[in-house]
């Protein structure tokens, strides 16, 4: 089970250690509002409970994340997001000591307008105001598809926050999920 942000990538690393897995994903954006989180996530749980489930969702998505871990017997990566997730926290700190960076995936790109419109309920004003912090906006292109420029240039006019594409492969999430697997 995952968020749907991170299918793409999921899938990917699926197919190409020839795993046959169930890949079930929840809504994005979900993380942006806890009681949303709560109510499509503890039931996919109860749903799974004993199934040897692993969870790719951030450890910190949710407060109650490492509580649910224990009740619903699951495993899931300690990576505190999506982000953490596919680039790992060194890479990560790595990137956001050149500059302040908010980070972009192609499944966070697909979905932005849920997130932000919808989710958050911010307009492009009010993506302009949270975003003012930002000094860019790192697109992290894992190689799974196309960079889809018009997207990056309706997300870079939402935003006010100019974007650079990084390639970044898919080494780190191909890691995590053969850890988590070892562990049947």
């Amino acid at each position: 089970m995952c968020c749907s942000v991170l299918a793409g990538e999921l899938k990917k690393v699926l197919n190409d250690l020839y795993l046959k897995a169930e890949l079930s994903c929840l809504t994005p954006g979900l993380h942006v509002d806890n009681r949303k989180l709560e109510q499509k996530l503890v039931p996919a749980l109860e749903d799974c409970c004993g199934k040897n489930l692993v969870l790719i969702y951030g450890s910190q998505c949710h407060p109650e994340m490492k509580t649910w871990q224990r009740k619903y017997n699951f495993r899931q990566p300690e990576e505190p997001d999506c982000i953490g997730i596919l680039l790992g926290q060194e890479r990560r700190e790595q990137f956001s000591q050149e500059a302040r960076t908010f980070y972009l995936t192609p499944g966070w790109l697909q979905h932005w307008k849920e997130i932000f419109e919808e989710n958050l309920g911010w307009d492009k004003t009010e993506a302009h105001l949270n975003f003012g912090r930002y000094e860019r906006i790192l697109f992290l292109d894992n190689g799974i598809s196309s960079v889809d420029e018009e997207k990056l240039l309706e997300f870079f006019d939402y935003t006010g926050v100019p974007i650079e594409i990084r390639p970044v492969g898919l080494n780190h999430i191909t890691n995590l999920i053969q850890k988590l697997i070892q562990y049947q």
